[in-house]
C-alpha cells in the first residue's frame, strides 16, 4: 500500500508541476481539461502497471538443493523469538485514515442533500436546456448539473448581468460538476493528500477560463465583461459561499482570469506543448511502474554428480515421478537491507538463469531428472559488489521442491558480511509471499549484523544482546535465559553466563541444542576435545571438482591453492605414515574436468598421505585406483614373474591373487605404466579325487554315481546375535578401546551394522569382546 501511495503522489506532483508551469497560462482551455483529468486518473493507474520481461533461459536438470550456508554467512541453528510491541501503530494509523473517510464522507453527503433541499424548497423554472432555481438567500450565481442557482430578488430585479447568466449557463452546458464530483469523491479517499486540493482548485478555476471563453466568444469583447464581472462582484455578492461541490463565479481569482483572457496561443506552441507530455508520460512509465523478470526455461541436461559413492540403499526410491525445484527471493545490499535491481544469477558455467526486478525479486524453476541426491551451485552478480557463490547440496528429495533464498550482497569496499537465509517450503513463492516472509527474515539479517558488531575485539562465548542471551561461534544459539545449561565436551555441565570462563570462541568446532530427556539444555565441542578424541576419529576424505575447476572439500568450498592447508586441519591428529595406510580419498569429477586440475589435486592427496586415491567421474562409480604402495607391490611381483621362464614358472596361488586384486583396483593410466601383467600359462587340470576301498568296491555294484555331496558349512551367526550371546556369557566388551557395558555394546552393533568386532578371547573362561569403527590389525 505504501509503495503505491507514494508512486501516485510522486505522479501526481510532477504532472502538477507540469501543468502550472506549461499549460496553465496558455488559452488552451478545452484541452487542460482533459489533461488535467487524464493526469489524475494516469497517476493512479502507473503505479500499477507491470511490464514483464521474459528471459529465455537454459533450464538446468538438476536434482534439489540442501542449505549450505556460505563461508562468509553466519548459520542460525535457532530462530529468534520476534519482540512484539504492545501497543499497535499500524492499527492507530488505520483508525486515524478511517475516520477522516468518515468525516469528508458525510461532508460529501451533506453538501449533496443541500442543494437537492435547495431545488425542492425553491421556487424554479426550467429555461432552454437548465432549469434555474431561485434563493432567498444572499448567495452568487452557482451551478450544479442542469440547475443554476441564483438570488430571487436580483433575478427578478433584472441586476444579474447577461454575461453572468451565460457564465453559469455554460458550466451547465459543459457539465463541468461531473469534473467536481470526481476530484470531491477521490478527496474523501484521499483525504489526507495535499496534492488532491491542488488539482481540485486548478479544475475549478479552469472552469472558469472555459466559461470566461465562451462569454468572450459570444460577445468578442472582453473589456467589456471584465469590466461587467468586476462591477458586478464588487456589490459585496463574493463575501457569501456557495456549496462546495457546487461552479460559483468567484472574486478571488478574477486578476488569473482577466490575465488569461488576454492570451492566444498560436497552433504551434500547443503542438509542441502537447508533444512535451510524450517525454514525460514516458519518464512516468519507466520510472514509476512495476517491473517483473520472467525465466522461460527450455531443458538441458546438467552434468550431475554426487559428493558420495552410489549407495545401493537408495535404489527403493529411483524411478519416482520427475522432481522440480523451484527458487525465489529478494537480492538485497547487506549494508543497507535495500533490494537491489538487475543483479544477475547465474550456474556454474555462467548461463543466465535469471535477473531481479527493481524490488530484487527473482524466480528461478527447473526439472529435476536424475535419481539420488542432489547437488548444483549457482552464482549471485551484481557490478560493485562482490559475488557469491552458492554450493547447494540437499538429501534425495522427491516431487516439487520449493525454497525461498534471501541474499545479501557485499558492496566491494564494505566490510559488512554477506548474509543469505533459506525458508524451505513457503506457501507460494510470488513477490507478495516473499516480501511477507521477508519481514522476519530482516530481523534475522539485522540481528545477525548486531551479533557481528559484537564479536568485535573479543572472543566471548556468552553475550548479552539487546534484551536476548546467545552463545556464539561461526554460527549462534538464542538461549532462553542466561542460566541455562551448556554440556562443554561430554563432560562439563554448566550454566551459560559461565562460558566466558573456561572458554573462548575459536576453541569452539561446533555446538548444538539438545532435546528434551538431557541433564542440559546445549551442548558445545571444542578443540581441546577434539585433540582428546583424535585417536577416536578417523575422517574420510571426499572432494567434488566441477567442470569449472571449483573444489569442495568435506561440503566446503575451497579455492585450490588452499586446498593443501585444509587438508591439514583434517585427521592432523595422525602422522603422514599412519594417513598412508588407513585413509580413503575420493575425487569425485564431472565431465570435462580439467586433467591439469585433477592432478594437482591427485598431487596434494598423495602429499598429504592417503591409502588409496579414488578418483571417480560421472559414469564411473566404480572406478579405483592403487595407492603407491600397492602399485609398488605389483610392479615387483609383475617383474618377478615377468622375467621367469614361461615353461619352468614356480607360481604362488597367493600372489596371483594379490596381482589380479590390485590390477583390478588400477586406474587406465595406472595400467599403462606399470609392469605388464604376467603371462601366466594355464593350469594344469586338477587330479581325480582318489576313491577309497569301500567306494571302490561300491562302483562295482554301481555303474554310475559320485561321492556323496559334503554338507553346507553352518550359517555364521548375525553379529548382534553373537554379542547378546557373548553378553549372556558375561563378557567384557569394549569400544575404540573404552569399557563399554553389554547393553552399550548391543546399542553400538544395532546403530552401525560396518562395526568391526574382534572375539578371538571368546572362548576364554573371561571371554572379551572388542569393538572398533577403525580396521582391526591382528599380528601373527
Amino acid at each position: 500500500m505504501l509503495p503505491f501511495l507514494l508512486k501516485s503522489t510522486a505522479c501526481l506532483a510532477i504532472f502538477l508541476a507540469f501543468y502550472k508551469l506549461v499549460l496553465e497560462n496558455e488559452s488552451i482551455h478545452h484541452f487542460k481539461r482533459f489533461y488535467l483529468l487524464g493526469a489524475l486518473i494516469v497517476s493512479f493507474v502507473i503505479p500499477n502497471l507491470v511490464f514483464i520481461e521474459y528471459i529465455d533461459v537454459v533450464q538446468p536438470n538438476m536434482e534439489s538443493f540442501s542449505p549450505i550456508v556460505d563461508q562468509g554467512t553466519n548459520a542460525i541453528i535457532e530462530q529468534p523469538v520476534p519482540q512484539t510491541s504492545v501497543f499497535d501503530w499500524q492499527l492507530l494509523l488505520w483508525i486515524i485514515y478511517g475516520l477522516g473517510i468518515i468525516g469528508f464522507g458525510l461532508r460529501f453527503i451533506a453538501n449533496l442533500l443541500r442543494i437537492r433541499l435547495r431545488i425542492k424548497k425553491n421556487p424554479k423554472f426550467k429555461d432552454n436546456f437548465v432549469t434555474k432555481v431561485l434563493l432567498t438567500q444572499t448567495l452568487p450565481p452557482h451551478t450544479f448539473l442542469n440547475f443554476i442557482f441564483l438570488n430571487q430578488q436580483q433575478f427578478e430585479a433584472k441586476n444579474i448581468p447577461h454575461e453572468v447568466l451565460l457564465h453559469e449557463e455554460t458550466h451547465a452546458r459543459q457539465r463541468h460538476s461531473l469534473d467536481i464530483l470526481l476530484i470531491e469523491l477521490l478527496q474523501v479517499i484521499l483525504w489526507f493528500n495535499p496534492l488532491i486540493y491542488l488539482f481540485k482548485s486548478s479544475i475549478k478555476l479552469n472552469h472558469e477560463f472555459l466559461a470566461d471563453k465562451a462569454v468572450i466568444k459570444k460577445n468578442l469583447d472582453h473589456s467589456q465583461y471584465q469590466n461587467t464581472l468586476l462591477s458586478y462582484l464588487s456589490n459585496g455578492i463574493e463575501n457569501h459561499q456557495s456549496v462546495g461541490i457546487a461552479n460559483a463565479i468567484n472574486y478571488s481569482s478574477i486578476k488569473k482570469r482577466f490575465t488569461v483572457m488576454k492570451t492566444k496561443t498560436s497552433k504551434r506552441s500547443f503542438v509542441l506543448r502537447s508533444l512535451l507530455l510524450l517525454p514525460l508520460t514516458a519518464l512516468l512509465l519507466f520510472g514509476f511502474s512495476e517491473k517483473k523478470t520472467i525465466t522461460r526455461t527450455t531443458p538441458v541436461k546438467f552434468t550431475e554428480t554426487s559428493l558420495y559413492p552410489e549407495n545401493k540403499s537408495f535404489e527403493t526410491t529411483d524411478g519416482i515421478s520427475s522432481r522440480s525445484i523451484q527458487l525465489a527471493g529478494l537480492i538485497l545490499d547487506s549494508e543497507t537491507l535495500l533490494p537491489l535491481e538487475k543483479a544477475i544469477i547465474t550456474d556454474s558455467e555462467g548461463t543466465t538463469l535469471a535477473k531481479t526486478d527493481n524490488n530484487g525479486y527473482y524466480n528461478i524453476e527447473f526439472q529435476v531428472s536424475n535419481s539420488g541426491e542432489i547437488f548444483f551451485d549457482f552464482n549471485v552478480i551484481k557490478e560493485g559488489y562482490n559475488s557469491l557463490t552458492r554450493i547447494q547440496h540437499w538429501g534425495n528429495l522427491q516431487g516439487k521442491i520449493s525454497s525461498a533464498i534471501y541474499i545479501g550482497l557485499q558492496q566491494n569496499e564494505s566490510n559488512t558480511r554477506q548474509l543469505s537465509s533459506l525458508v524451505p517450503n513457503p506457501k507460494d513463492l510470488d513477490y507478495e509471499t516473499i516480501l511477507t516472509n521477508y519481514t522476519e527474515v530482516k530481523k534475522d539479517f539485522v540481528l545477525a549484523k548486531k551479533i557481528e558488531a559484537s564479536k568485535k575485539g573479543n572472543q566471548n562465548v556468552f553475550m548479552q544482546i539487546d534484551k536476548g542471551f546467545y552463545i556464539l561461534s561461526d554460527s549462534w544459539i538464542r538461549l532462553n535465559s542466561k542460566s541455562d545449561l551448556v554440556l562443554v565436551d561430554d563432560e562439563t555441565i554448566v550454566p551459560a553466563n559461565t562460558l566466558n570462563s573456561m572458554i573462548k570462541r575459536n576453541q569452539i568446532i561446533g555446538m548444538t541444542p539438545l532435546g528434551p530427556g538431557n541433564k542440559a539444555n546445549y551442548a558445545i565441542y571444542t578443540s581441546k576435545q577434539n585433540q582428546n578424541e583424535a585417536n577416536k576419529t578417523i575422517n574420510p576424505v571426499e572432494i567434488h571438482i566441477n567442470k569449472n575447476g571449483k573444489l569442495l572439500l568435506q561440503n566446503k568450498l575451497v579455492p585450490l591453492e588452499d586446498l593443501k592447508d585444509e587438508l591439514s586441519k583434517i585427521n592432523n591428529h595422525l602422522s603422514f605414515e599412519q594417513r598412508k595406510k588407513i585413509i580413503r580419498s575420493i575425487v569425485q569429477v564431472e565431465a570435462n574436468t580439467s586433467k591439469e586440475i585433477i592432478n594437482k589435486v591427485d598431487k596434494v592427496l598423495t602429499e598429504y598421505g592417503s591409502a588409496t586415491i579414488n578418483i571417480l567421474g560421472p559414469k564411473e562409480i566404480n572406478q579405483q585406483s592403487a595407492s603407491r604402495e600397492e602399485m609398488k607391490e605389483y610392479n615387483t611381483l609383475a617383474k618377478k614373474y615377468n622375467e621367469m621362464d614361461r615353461n619352468h614358472m614356480m607360481i604362488k596361488k597367493r600372489e596371483v591373487m594379490r596381482l589380479k586384486e590390485i590390477y583390478g583396483k588400477m586406474s587406465k593410466k595406472q595400467r599403462e605404466n606399470a609392469e605388464p601383467f604376467p603371462d601366466f600359462p594355464t593350469p594344469p587340470p586338477a587330479p581325480e579325487t582318489p576313491t577309497s576301498p569301500k567306494a571302490m568296491k561300491s562302483t562295482k555294484k554301481v555303474k554310475t554315481g559320485n561321492l556323496p555331496v559334503p554338507p553346507a558349512p553352518p550359517v555364521p551367526p548375525k553379529p548382534i546375535e553373537h554379542i547378546k550371546k557373548m553378553a549372556e556369557k558375561g563378557a567384557t566388551f569394549f569400544y575404540n578401546g573404552k569399557e563399554i557395558s553389554a547393553k552399550k555394546a548391543i546399542e553400538v552393533v544395532k546403530n552401525n551394522n560396518k562395526i568391526n568386532i574382534d572375539s578371538r578371547e571368546s572362548h576364554s573362561p573371561k571371554p572379551v569382546v572388542k569393538l572398533s569403527t577403525h580396521p582391526i590389525v591382528i599380528e601373527n
